[in-house]
């Protein structure tokens, strides 16, 4: 006999292969086998009793069926039921069936245990339409999911989060921390968001947005990726949206705007709020305040009597909102924020509106508005003073660029040789520009973490500046500036200081451990990022407007000091936004103070009267 017949597999093994393979098939494989086997032993115990005559009557097809009702019943026969032959013919079949339905109980029950499992788990498809797709979960942020179910006010909205955590898990978690109400179905799923066909199974095809949430930006690319894998040439039916913290993980354009992917910078974004917070303490809540859904909002709205009228007799008239822009017909669709006042509403051009209530938005009648302004113009004699920053990271040179034009002195502390260079050659060309003429200083190649160490560089700082370390991970970058504003808090309590904090942190949960309402404003990045994403997932129409708010280019959000938009001491809400739009600004809100915490009131009666001081702050939107 050859070597090649002898290591030829024998049938036993063979059997023993086919047999694992069809058991590796689950329930329904076992249940194949079942049946077979089933029919096998039917067959077999009839065809005995009739080849050994031990049926009476002789008759094949009674046999049968007796044979496989014994079976399936696993029905014992009696002594007076036949021959002896019989009987024990119809007991093993007995037996057999006996041991068919107890295999059969325990896959049944096996395949519900592990459906239910798999429930448990959230591993199934769902079938849903104009839904939120979520794709990330993280443990204690629950921001951007607080604001989408805030932006589904009373209408019926589901929405659905997937990330690798277990579907109980991220349920739980997350009705303790938000609370969902009827008319907002929640469903939640364990799948990879990085794996097109997991992707798949929460019917992104047919959703109204798909919100990418991962904790990176590699995690962030690789699921837009699988997003995009599943849509194809997306013609916009579907809104994606994700944040990223750096330049080099954008895609290029062209992909995105044959895919529909909308693409913002995060640390971009974080670095000029921080900029315009630490001399404007308050800016950053006020800006949560803008994009929280608990109040006002940015809406889109037509109004037919507005044609005709100028923006300025826009300003004065309209109530129950705060006119931001104009949608253009004849540009298609084209915002324009803060237009020229002498810009004219055309028939078929829509609002943008700053309110809470849209439906309450009218225009009143005519009104003369006089200009209530003081003859000095402002000459710049509010400093924004020195400014210590304590840490330096990528986004550094976007800070500098931001920081107000009357910003005395920067310090900087945490700048080793080479960013030394970079930051000197920003500062250089911001010379030259004629945008800055500041004062730089670097005070320390390490940012100081004891007390000791930070209280001898505070000096005359007016402004204290914590920058995250991006190169490390969030908890610990997060957990080191936590300590650096305790040590600060402690330096301006026992040195009786007034300088303000700004601090820049990656968790929302971060923040909820140190934060004590006092000087300190915060910058998370976590927040501010589900602000963006959730107001840009419910209103797609409104990506323009968001992006030029946030951009390096056109308007954005300021604190303004009366004495900085010349208003006189006592005069109205209606006054005012005249006031403010002469000089270039949208007038939306005010700052009130009570029990000395500032808390942003926006879109105030238009009949409201304003008692100012030259340090009253009001909340303008303009382009410096």
């Amino acid at each position: 006999m050859s070597k090649k017949k002898e290591n030829r597999p024998r049938f036993r093994d063979r059997f023993r292969y086919w047999f694992d393979n069809r058991m590796a098939n689950g329930s329904m494989g076992l249940i194949r086998i079942l049946v077979i086997a089933t029919i096998l032993v039917i067959v077999v115990i009839a065809v005995l009793i009739l080849v050994c005559g031990f049926s009476e009557d002789g008759d094949a097809g009674g046999v049968f069926w007796e044979t496989m009702s014994t079976v399936i019943n696993a029905w014992m026969p009696s002594y007076e039921d036949g021959s002896i032959g019989y009987i024990i013919l119809m007991a093993v079949a007995a037996i057999a069936g006996l041991l068919v339905t107890s295999v059969l109980i325990g896959i049944f029950s096996t395949a519900i245990e592990e459906k239910i499992t798999g429930l448990k788990n959230g591993n199934s498809a769902i079938i849903e339409e104009n839904h939120i797709v979520v794709l990330g979960y993280s443990e204690g942020e629950f921001t951007l999911i607080r604001q989408l179910v805030d932006a589904s006010a009373d209408d019926r909205r589901c929405i659905v989060i997937a990330g690798d955590a277990e579907r109980s898990e991220m349920e739980e978690a997350i009705r303790d921390n938000v609370e969902i109400p009827k008319n907002v179905r929640l469903v939640c799923r364990n799948i990879d968001i990085y794996d097109p066909a997991s992707v798949k199974k929460c019917c992104v095809e047919h959703a109204q947005a798909v919100i990418i949430n991962p904790r990176n930006d590699i995690d962030t690319v690789k699921a837009l990726l699988a997003v995009s894998s599943v849509l194809g040439e997306n013609d916009g039916g579907v809104y994606v949206c994700a944040v990223v913290s750096r330049a080099s993980f954008l895609l290029p354009d062209g992909f995105k705007k044959r895919r529909g992917i909308t693409q913002l910078l995060a640390n971009r974004i974080l670095s000029k709020v921080i900029a315009h917070s630490c001399t404007q303490p308050g800016l950053s809540q006020t800006l949560m305040e803008f994009l929280d859904y608990d109040g006002c909002n940015l809406c889109e709205i037509g109004l037919a009597d507005a044609a005709g009228l100028t923006f300025k007799e826009l300003t004065g008239r309209l109530s129950g909102g705060v006119p931001m822009g104009i949608f253009k017909e004849k540009e298609g669709g084209r915002c324009v924020i803060n237009p020229d006042r002498n810009l004219t509403v055309e028939a078929g051009d829509r609002l943008l509106v700053f309110t809470e209530f849209p439906d309450e938005v009218s225009l009143g009648a005519p009104v003369d508005v006089p200009l209530k302004v003081t003859a000095e113009a402002f000459r710049g004699g509010l400093g924004a003073g020195s400014v210590l920053i304590l840490g330096v990271n990528e986004e550094i040179k976007t800070v500098l660029e931001e920081l107000p034009y009357n910003t005395g002195k920067i310090r900087i502390a945490g700048a080793d040789a080479e960013a030394r260079e970079e930051i000197t050659e920003t500062c250089d060309r911001l010379r030259e520009e004629g945008w800055r003429d500041y004062t730089l200083e670097f005070v320390r190649e390490t940012v100081p973490r004891h007390l000791e160490s930070m209280a001898a560089i505070i000096g005359d700082s007016a402004h204290v500046v914590l920058l995250n370390d991006h190169e490390k991970d969030e908890d610990e970058a997060d957990t080191e500036n936590i300590l650096r504003i305790l040590n600060l808090r402690t330096i301006r309590e026992e040195n009786g200081l007034d300088f303000s904090i700004t601090a820049e942190l990656r968790r929302e949960l971060s923040q909820r451990l140190v934060d004590s309402g006092d000087l300190t404003d915060f910058v998370v990045a976590s927040n501010m990022v589900s602000l963006f994403l959730s107001q840009l997932a419910d209103r797609p129409n409104l990506e323009s407007v968001f992006r030029e708010l946030i951009s390096d280019e056109g308007n954005e959000i300021y604190l303004k000091k009366a004495r900085e938009l010349r208003l006189v001491n006592e005069l109205t809400v209606r006054e005012a936004r005249i006031a403010a739009l002469e000089q270039g600004y949208v007038l939306i809100g005010v700052m009130d103070e009570e029990n000395g915490v500032m808390t942003p009131v926006f879109n105030p009666p238009v009949d409201r009267v304003l008692k100012l001081d030259d340090a009253d702050r009001l909340i303008v939107i303009g382009n410096e």
